[in-house]
């Protein structure tokens, strides 16, 4: 996508920067009813992680447009391209978290 908006001489950075400040206000938003939620389920914040899916339009403007937060969002690989997509996400999630793969040996 990256390499789309720059053939067509769009400002990647500066969307996405639009993108990142509307899933940053989403989350801030929530916050509080998320950590009461958190609060009364798991004893440490610090071994509990969530996954969200944020549906985002980009309007002929280039402006971003909230449509949905996916509190579970389907990882079902249904094409080549939702393979390549979500198993590369789940790879970075499991990276920044710090997991290392498994060695059989």
């Amino acid at each position: 996508m990256k390499n789309k908006y720059t053939e067509l001489g769009i400002d990647y950075d500066a969307v996405f920067t639009k993108i990142k400040d509307i899933i940053v206000k989403t989350l801030i938003a929530v916050e509080a009813p998320m950590q009461s939620v958190y609060a009364s389920s798991y004893d440490n914040r610090n071994n509990f992680y969530e996954l969200y899916g944020f549906d985002v339009l980009v309007d002929e403007k280039l402006n971003p447009w909230l449509i949905e937060v996916n509190v579970c969002p389907s990882l079902n690989n249904a094409t080549p391209l939702d393979r390549k997509i979500k198993t590369t996400m789940l790879c970075d999630i499991l990276n920044m978290l710090g997991f290392t793969p498994y060695d059989k040996k």
